[in-house]
């Protein structure tokens, strides 16, 4: 009788630990919902979803992160908001769709002249970037904010006319975002800003004269050969593009420390990731756009020069009617400042 009360004991015990332990395992799982800003099939969204894996298979399947191109949960220029507001969990954009609320916002993610991707990236992880986007961002009350993807250099225009000379931008029709819209829209273009999905159809049906969404791969994803005669390049509206991951502040605080640092790790590496990935399909989209007969026209250095001093005053107004633009900006032009330097000095010149 003795034995069969301590076996009956050990085996209450062991029920009620197996059960207490189920329960904590199963109280520090988390599935969030991630939107993005980017349209299914092009390598912004893989990458979106290439990070939500990361953090999953890391995490061992504690935290899964679901995720949504733009269109399926909300717009893609609303998925910051949604983060504000708690409707999501997540979001993966980049911080210049933010500019109508964070007149700075285009600085950590794209300018006409700005930085590349090496020093933009040290810049933001290991200068003063990190702690000015959490400054940028403050107002919004989110849990964590943090780069999530680089892309190198866009295309510059896609246009069924060539433009060789400034006066070919007066008059025309331009799809694009940012500060670059009001630099074209001063050297007299009329600027629209449409989603990506909607350019193809533009251009097609002549709403627009001439526009740009991004890099050669995903241009070709999104098929723009099919209705331009003429690509312009370099991309001098955006050497560089930034994305970000937004997060919500409760589900950021529900997170033990060890999920938060997998998606620290996750996210530094889908940017290393992303920036690789686009040059190795970049190098072939030219090639294909070539044999699809399109007429690759690099814009005439006197034309960037130009443009770039129009850059330049647009960037001194904004920080003469801004302190943290002009704060920002600064520290952006120090730093390139030393990396000019750096970099003239240690690059072979060869060729």
């Amino acid at each position: 009788m003795q034995l069969k009360k301590v076996i009956l004991t050990v085996a209450a015990l062991f029920f009620v630990s197996t059960v207490t332990t189920t329960s904590v395992l199963g109280a520090d799982k988390f599935v969030w919902k991630m939107a993005t800003s980017w349209p299914d099939g092009t390598i912004l969204q893989e990458s979106a979803t290439s990070f939500a894996d990361q953090v999953t298979k890391m995490s061992n399947g504690r935290l899964t992160i679901k995720t949504y191109p733009a269109g399926v949960l909300m717009g893609a220029l609303e998925v910051t908001d949604s983060v504000r507001m708690g409707v999501i969990d997540a979001a993966h954009s980049s911080p210049s769709y933010s500019v109508g609320q964070l007149p700075a916002a285009p600085l950590f993610g794209y300018i006409p002249f700005g930085m590349e991707a090496i020093p933009y990236l040290t810049w933001l992880y290991e200068g003063e970037g990190s702690q000015l986007l959490d400054e940028l961002y403050a107002k919004f009350d989110l849990g964590y904010v943090a780069p999530c993807g680089i892309i190198p250099s866009e295309n510059l225009a896609w246009s069924n006319k060539p433009i060789t000379k400034m006066e070919d931008f007066k008059g025309l029709k331009f799809r694009t975002s940012g500060y670059w819209g009001e630099i074209l829209s001063e050297a007299g273009a009329s600027v629209m800003m449409l989603p990506a999905g909607e350019v193809y159809e533009a251009l097609q049906r002549k709403v627009l004269d001439a526009g740009e969404f991004s890099i050669p791969n995903i241009d070709k994803d999104l098929a723009f050969y099919e209705i331009a005669d003429y690509l312009l390049v370099p991309g001098i509206h955006q050497t560089s593009t930034i994305l970000d991951l937004k997060i919500n502040k409760r589900s950021w605080n529900k997170l033990p420390e060890d999920l938060k640092e997998i998606v620290r790790v996750a996210a530094k590496a889908t940017t290393i990731e992303l920036l690789t990935k686009c040059i190795v399909r970049d190098v072939p989209a030219l090639d294909f756009f070539k044999e699809k007969g399109v007429k690759i026209e690099y814009l005439d250095p006197e034309i960037q020069r130009a443009l770039a001093v129009k850059a330049a005053a647009l960037m001194e107004k904004k920080s003469a009617n801004d302190p943290f633009f002009k704060k920002v900006y600064e520290s952006q032009k120090k730093f390139r400042t030393g990396y000019d330097q750096y970099k003239a000095l240690m690059t072979p010149s060869f060729k």
